[in-house]
């Protein structure tokens, strides 16, 4: 009888290490004042590329040290596109804001970021998806209505001396867009 009920203890007990380890759901960490901040201009810059407001979208970044680079999505080097004047940026959101009547942004929330060791410059990470469509009645070349695109955004930070302010302010210096090939996008999103 002992033998017995020692068996089913033992049964009992490897069951409920085999179904009781399961996946462990993530702890949500309350981000930091500097977080929240990074996450703040990350919100400004959406509203305003979404919003159509150049003024917005570009005051999100820092005129010196500009840099913005696309793979578009290719490994073909000769189609990548870098700016490094932050004029550049401006006159190609408003090429974007003339051809499209309606943008769209969804970020992933939030943003992973790694801090410097000083604070003073934060790598942030996330997944974007943007589409746009044309005004009604109009079509891009092969009569499409619209845009989409999806990828890996990574954006450097700096926390700065405003001169207009005399304040320190966190802006964007760099952006690496890491698009999606047409492929990617319709395996991440099992199309």
């Amino acid at each position: 009888m002992l033998e017995s009920f020692a068996q089913v203890l033992c049964l009992l007990a490897i069951s409920v290490l085999i179904f009781g380890c399961g996946d462990v759901d993530p702890v949500d960490v309350p981000l930091t004042g500097e977080e929240l901040t990074i996450v703040a201009v990350l919100k400004k810059w959406r509203t305003g590329y979404e919003n159509e407001d150049v003024d917005t979208y570009i005051s999100t970044f820092w005129a010196d040290g500009f840099l913005y680079t696309s793979d578009l999505g290719t490994d073909d080097k000769t189609d990548d596109v870098e700016f490094t004047d932050i004029r550049e940026e401006r006159e190609s959101a408003i090429r974007v804001f003339s051809r499209y009547q309606d943008l769209e942004i969804e970020l992933s929330e939030p943003p992973e970021i790694m801090f410097n060791e000083d604070k003073t410059r934060a790598e942030v990470k996330n997944h974007y998806r943007i589409q746009g469509f044309v005004a009604d009645g109009e079509s891009l070349e092969g009569g499409y209505t619209g845009w989409y695109a999806e990828g890996d955004s990574n954006f450097v930070f700096e926390l700065r001396e405003n001169p207009a302010t005399k304040k320190k302010e966190w802006r964007i210096t760099e952006w690496w867009d890491e698009a999606f090939s047409e492929e990617e996008i319709r395996a991440a999103n099992k199309l």
